[in-house]
């Protein structure tokens, strides 16, 4: 009995040290206020068929506040091509405007968007997640890099090829 109660934790050692094969996120729906004057909603559902770069921040969030000129130029970029995003996970928009127009950030951006950082296993900031046209997971970048628009548009451009 006790060499099988030790076979038994051994096997479940084994099986805890091996890492899960992560699953494939789907972007599969979602509306979200954008940060404009008059109200409006970002609507994934508009976006069916497009490559889809989600850059989660927030307004408080230094490291972020570094993100959003290289998400703005990213935006410039594949403006016809990709649907580029911030979503700001604060819930009003009033931060998030007032840390936008302090950091250059002058592209599509949504708040109120902590559900769906939840639903896509976000747990730091910034955290940026590229989805095909049919909105999988294909690469998720997580905090601050500095060479993000790089290392972000060479993988829009293998895309889009």
């Amino acid at each position: 009995m006790k060499k099988i109660l030790i076979l038994v934790c051994a096997v479940l050692f084994v099986a805890a040290c091996f890492p899960r094969l992560p699953e494939v996120a789907t972007l599969n729906s979602g509306r979200f206020p954008m940060v404009t004057e008059q109200e409006a909603v970002w609507d994934v559902e508009n976006y069916k068929g497009k490559p889809v770069l989600i850059v989660f921040m927030g307004s408080w969030c230094p490291w972020c506040k570094k993100t959003m000129p290289a998400v703005t130029a990213l935006q410039q970029k594949y403006a016809d091509k990709v649907e580029i995003v911030g979503a700001f996970l604060d819930e009003n928009m009033e931060p998030v405007l007032n840390a936008m127009q302090a950091n250059g950030f002058t592209g599509k951006a949504v708040y109120d968007a902590g559900e769906l950082a939840e639903g896509l296993g976000v747990n730091g900031l910034p955290h940026t997640i590229l989805f095909n046209k049919k909105h999988q997971t294909i690469k998720v970048w997580e905090g601050y890099r500095q060479d993000m628009e790089e290392v972000v548009s060479a993988e829009i451009d293998k895309l889009l090829k």
